[in-house]
């Protein structure tokens, strides 16, 4: 109740501020349907069962947020300029992101055309600003995520407590970096993130590549928290692909990709290594890599009609205590029609399959099982196949 009072005269100040500036924006993206999910797992780390489920559900095609952002003319080419942006389930009408009012987005800062911007805040990685706009995400949302979303190319994390730098366009050419302060006494290192990335777009042609890499600081081991995300959850561990790594030293991600646009079709391709070190308070102990590899292609048969389709094959390195290196084929397939410039009608679905061997919650060794899509669209399964379907609406203000 003490949410909806504050809520309130927050989102009539937003209004009215809108209306008197034309510099500041309220916008908002709404996102709900109905969805089935097969062999979804239920019970206790250990001793899971699969049930399937058809429900009401939010986000399916892009998250569902309203948030406000704006900039001010500071003369000289400068400017400054702030984004607030909030998540919120829509079937239910809680505030997503562990929370937080403005769990998807919150951040300050100044920049310029000729040299760039400086924002201060919580923010997505420069991994995600240069890699995820080339990845099948940026069609089909979290539906294009490969496994469990394992490579963070649909931006399931954020860095509180960064500062983030991001380059001008110099003739299509782009770059950034950005670090995530620990707020540890005494150490800059524990519990922190640091993420560098690049793209190059010429005509049809666009490419990006990006490094980000975050530090743990456990007090035992059941101790989860990452540097990422300073005790909170934003959903990146939640998945049978590698919640039994949420207690490494250390995460790192390079990813690239690119896309092509040949008209009426866009084509792309991803590559992603994914790497867990373990420290003295790791429950998995040695080093876990995976590897993710996918192609994808959107086609708009008709000005209201788009198509998609992608693959993505993921495969684990070595780990110890499990046998057989852990395996996942993916495929998705989604079509969209536009009702107007503003509201879209989907139907999305994909299907997985997983083999070999992985770790559990506990780090237990245990049958890889699949994990289709990210956190906000599917629940990971009991068996080592699993499809989900969603067919909905989504509207943009």
């Amino acid at each position: 109740m003490k949410k909806q009072w504050i809520a309130a005269p927050l989102l009539m100040s937003f209004a009215g501020i809108a209306s008197a500036q034309s510099a500041v924006v309220l916008y908002g993206i709404v996102d709900a349907g109905v969805s089935y999910r097969s062999n979804e797992r239920t019970g206790t780390t250990g001793n899971y069962s699969g049930h399937s489920n058809v429900a009401a559900t939010s986000g399916n095609l892009s998250g569902s947020r309203w948030g406000i952002k704006g900039q001010e003319d500071l003369g000289g080419g400068w400017n400054a300029l702030f984004q607030l942006e909030d998540g919120f389930d829509i079937t239910n009408g809680k505030t997503g992101q562990n929370g937080g009012l403005f769990g998807r987005q919150a951040y300050v800062g100044v920049g310029s055309k000729q040299y760039g911007t400086i924002t201060l805040g919580r923010q997505y990685t420069s991994l995600n600003d240069f890699v995820s706009p080339v990845a099948p995400v940026a069609m089909v949302g979290g539906y294009g995520a490969h496994p469990g979303d394992i490579d963070d190319l649909d931006q399931t994390a954020r860095v509180n407590n960064s500062i983030k730098y991001t380059s001008a366009n110099y003739a299509g050419f782009t770059f950034g970096a950005l670090y995530g302060f620990g707020g540890q006494p005494g150490s800059l290192k524990q519990q922190n993130t640091w993420s560098v990335g690049a793209a190059y777009g010429n005509g049809p042609l666009h490419v990006g590549v990006g490094f980000e890499r975050s530090d743990n600081s456990k007090t035992g081991a059941r101790d989860t928290t990452y540097g990422k995300w300073n005790g909170t959850d934003d959903g990146l561990f939640n998945s049978s692909i590698n919640e039994g790594y949420a207690s490494a030293q250390s995460q790192q991600i390079i990813a690239t990709g690119a896309t092509y646009n040949f008209g009426p079709a866009i084509v792309g391709v991803n590559y992603s290594n994914v790497q867990y070190r373990s420290g003295a308070d790791s429950l998995f102990k040695g080093h876990a890599t995976f590897n993710i590899a996918g192609v994808f292609g959107q086609w708009t048969i008709r000005p209201a009609v788009q198509l998609f389709a992608g693959y993505s094959y993921t495969r684990g390195g070595e780990v110890d205590g499990v046998d057989e290196r852990a395996q996942y084929h993916n495929v998705t397939l989604g079509g969209q029609y536009a009702l107007s410039k503003r509201s879209t009608v989907y139907l999305m679905g994909g299907y997985q399959h997983a083999s070999g061997g992985t770790l559990d919650a506990l780090g237990n060794p245990v049958a890889a099982t699949a994990s289709v899509s990210d956190k906000g669209n599917g629940h990971s399964s009991a068996a080592q196949s699993q499809a989900i379907v969603s067919i909905g609406v989504r509207h943009k203000f």
